[in-house]
């Protein structure tokens, strides 16, 4: 008997795009991870916002101390509702942390954007796909959305790419902004 899957419609800002794929550009040899903020439902999911986490190795002191800190900056209506990764290679440490802060968020809708690297036309470029954990979910992307690499094009050529700012950045020198607001 076939089972009827739940369709979830996603709304993802450019913002998401440009900080997620523009720190995986940054850290291209390096595995990363950030989280995605924003609102989720049963029928809907509304992206809002990303923070770039980390690039090299992570504690759970450091990561606790880093959700602790974009959780009290939420607005009310907004929470964290997923995370993003890119791997640098197939064996990446990044994806048991990824399952265990999806874990933590406890959510059967939680998001998680996969970013790799395809090519296109022989160069390589970064591509992002939204993977569903729960297999009687089918996420549909809305038309206002979009996964295509323009949305940072303009970005890496200004070389906005190596003005990220991580936690792990932040945790070497307080005085980095992780928000990466210039992006807006």
């Amino acid at each position: 008997m076939d089972q009827q899957l739940e369709q979830v419609g996603v709304d993802i800002q450019k913002i998401v795009y440009k900080k997620a794929m523009l720190h995986a550009c940054k850290y291209s040899t390096e595995d990363v991870i950030g989280i995605l903020i924003g609102q989720i439902n049963d029928t809907h999911v509304n992206i809002v916002d990303a923070y770039p986490l980390f690039h090299s190795r992570v504690s759970l002191n450091t990561l606790e101390v880093s959700l602790d800190i974009i959780s009290s900056e939420l607005q009310s209506d907004r929470k964290i509702i997923g995370v993003y990764e890119a791997r640098a290679n197939a064996r990446g440490i990044m994806s048991e942390i990824a399952k265990e802060m999806l874990h933590n968020i406890n959510q059967k809708q939680a998001i998680v954007l996969r970013i790799s690297q395809v090519e296109v036309d022989d160069a390589p470029i970064l591509n992002a796909k939204i993977v569903s954990l729960n297999e009687n979910v089918k996420y549909v992307i809305n038309s206002s959305s979009t996964l295509e690499w323009w949305v940072i094009q303009d970005c890496l050529k200004a070389g906005l790419h190596w003005k990220i700012i991580d936690f792990d950045a932040h945790f070497e020198n307080v005085q980095l902004n992780f928000r990466n607001q210039y992006l807006e």
